[in-house]
């Protein structure tokens, strides 16, 4: 199962290896991490766990969820815990994801039942 086209989000964090290099591994372990908290978010309630079980393709996942997991992908990319200094990013406190991405996603998902 993949929310978003390998290739969308290849282009999206700017890799341009070709197919079959080794970085592609680590890139898999991404998307599909970015793809799994996205799902975990939305599905924290009935209403969003309702909305994702109908998202098993790129061509069936809404525009806006699959840039939820573009954003937290890139994220996960840029910041992937062996950084020298604390550059990680700022979240609001007790956020689960980006701020970009929790907007994009609000609709999905009743956060007054979270």
């Amino acid at each position: 199962m993949s929310l978003v086209d390998r290739a969308v989000a290849k282009l999206h964090i700017g890799l341009t290896v070709p197919d079959g290099h080794p970085m592609e591994r680590a890139f898999d372990q991404y998307l599909a991490a970015a793809e799994d908290h996205v799902l975990d978010y939305v599905s924290r309630n009935e209403p969003g766990k309702t909305a994702a079980l109908g998202w098993t393709t790129p061509d069936d996942t809404p525009a806006r969820a699959q840039q939820a997991v573009l954003v937290v992908l890139a994220e996960l990319w840029r910041f992937h815990g062996d950084d020298a200094d604390d550059t990680s990013p700022v979240r609001d406190d007790g956020a689960d994801l980006p701020r970009l991405a929790l907007g994009l996603l609000r609709r999905f998902t009743d956060p007054v039942l979270a």
